[in-house]
């Protein structure tokens, strides 16, 4: 196996839709949709317990893992040492958690501290990727008072999210956007009706931050920001882990949708073959050899895959963006690690021999 390794960097082309304002791109009737709770006499002083039903009620979801947000608040409540506000945009192109809690400081930092008085403690903090090219010096050293944490190394930021020193214990991790909603909920009985995305891409005439109702098709989000050519591929999420989509007409806007990205081509549809280089081997941030595990989902040689333990696979999505040859590489490794936790292994972790 390959030894670890901390990822790469990625250019992050995040100008011009970082330094612009939030454009809204709002339903008016969704808009206007409450909790059916009543306006609490002072918000910011509200008990854990009001808290987490105004969460509830307000349905709101946090991008970051696609959770509802009082399920997280449960777990954590009374019970975490640290509250951190996510805002780390770590793929190329993204800033819709970043530019949200710059430009709505507010309310996420208003968010922040209502997650805090559930959690019980007064440590927080906000957590913002360091690659971010020419545009550090835009990402000041605290947000409304709170200090900001800058991730070091190479993509994926996840993994180094667990360096940050808060102190042994529990951890509740938000989203930016998931903090937006919690205040608005709170302090105005709005429901979460509307996600923070970024709309970029070399088809894009104006790239931009929006702010959107759910349910809106991803070809309205593309005709609003204006298209400079016809894409031919579409994806809805980073070009690292987003998903092409074959039908922006019909595929929604949903909460956990982060960017909408259209280029003019993809230079994956060439079928090249893999050369051998070791690329993605060096690359894999958990030491994975995604090489090999490729070549055997090709040939259908699962039974080979056990020494590779592709199980531990994160889904960062590095492997294919490295290949020299642009194959889905990261797609037959998820394909492995499927397979690796059906046949091999066990409910408690461990990894099982196959027989003979």
């Amino acid at each position: 196996m390959a030894m670890f390794t901390k990822g790469i960097i990625l250019e992050q082309h995040k100008e011009p839709a970082f330094s612009k304002a939030i454009v809204r791109f709002v339903n008016p009737q969704t808009e206007s949709l409450g909790t059916d709770i009543p306006p609490l006499e002072d918000p910011m002083r509200a008990e854990a317990g009001e808290i987490i039903e105004i969460a509830k009620a307000a349905r709101i979801v946090d991008e970051r893992d696609g959770k509802m947000l009082y399920r997280k608040l449960l777990r954590t409540q009374g019970r975490a040492v640290a509250v951190i506000a996510d805002a780390v945009d770590d793929e190329p192109y993204l800033s819709s958690k970043i530019t949200p809690m710059l430009r709505c400081q507010e309310a996420a930092i208003g968010g922040l501290r209502l997650c805090m008085r559930v959690a019980g403690t007064n440590n927080c903090l906000v957590m913002v990727y360091r690659m971010t090219g020419d545009l550090e010096t835009q990402i000041p050293k605290s947000i409304g008072g709170v200090r900001v944490v800058r991730l070091w190394g190479g993509y994926p930021a996840e993994s180094h999210a667990s360096k940050i020193k808060v102190g042994p214990g529990r951890k509740l991790t938000v989203s930016a956007g998931a903090l937006i909603h919690l205040y608005r909920a709170v302090t105005e009985q709005r429901r979460q009706s509307t996600a923070f995305i970024t709309v970029a891409g070399d088809c894009i005439a104006n790239p931009m931050n929006l702010e959107v109702s759910l349910g809106i098709t991803v070809m309205q989000v593309l005709e609003r920001c204006g298209m400079a050519a016809e894409p031919t591929h579409v994806v809805c999420g980073g070009p690292m882990t987003g998903i092409a989509i074959m039908n922006a007409e019909k595929t929604l806007i949903t909460y956990t949708t982060r960017a909408v990205l259209a280029f003019r081509e993809n230079k994956r549809d060439a079928h090249y073959s893999c050369i051998g280089c070791g690329r993605c081997e060096q690359a894999c941030p958990v030491g994975l050899n995604p090489m090999y595990i490729h070549r055997f989902v090709q040939n259908s040689y699962y039974r080979n895959l056990l020494p590779f333990d592709a199980h531990l696979c994160t889904g960062c999505g590095t492997c294919s963006y490295v290949c020299p040859s642009k194959l889905w590489v990261s797609v037959s490794v998820q394909k492995a690690r499927q397979y690796a936790l059906d046949h091999f292994v066990d409910p408690d972790g461990e990894v099982d021999e196959l027989d003979d």
